[in-house]
């Protein structure tokens, strides 16, 4: 019988690695979401047969949608990357990215901005959901977004 002895630093991801390939995932998300919405141009070109297929009422509606998208699109390039456990970033990082959202709603619009920040996005929730991290580390990204929530919501555009 062949034993295989697994020690703890192999089990967890290390912090940079998680970072990194989180990283990535936050790079690529934008061009798979930019891919999607020109597919939907090109199939959709008409807007009223759009607008019949995919218009959505309600705010709650919209994000939650867009939240769920970004879950399952997440995921398996998380999973692909080796971040584990990769559910608890995916969910994590789309709380992340409705503060952008709200950002982009209430009118802070400076384009290279929300890109940069939704690329922070996926190793925020990274570090957040990291195994064995101090809570300090969990708390800053956390407080972070939550800050620009408040200053999207009390200072719109």
């Amino acid at each position: 019988m062949i034993q295989s002895k697994v020690s703890a630093s192999s089990t967890s991801d290390r912090l940079p690695e998680r970072l990194v390939a989180a990283g990535l995932v936050g790079v690529i998300m934008p061009f798979i979401v930019l891919a999607w919405v020109v597919l939907m141009v090109v199939l959709f070109n008409d807007t009223d047969e759009y607008n019949r297929h995919f218009e959505l009422s309600g705010l709650f509606t919209n994000v939650f949608v867009g939240g769920c998208i970004a879950i399952v699109l997440a995921w398996p390039l998380l999973y692909l990357l080796r971040v584990r456990p990769a559910w608890p970033v995916a969910i994590l990082a789309v709380f992340f990215l409705a503060v952008i959202w709200q950002l982009s709603k209430a009118g802070w619009s400076n384009s290279s901005f929300l890109i940069v920040l939704g690329c922070f996005t996926y190793p925020l929730a990274a570090v957040v959901t990291a195994p064995r991290l101090r809570w300090l580390w969990r708390v800053l990204p956390v407080t972070l977004f939550l800050g620009l929530y408040l200053f999207a919501v009390l200072f719109p555009g």
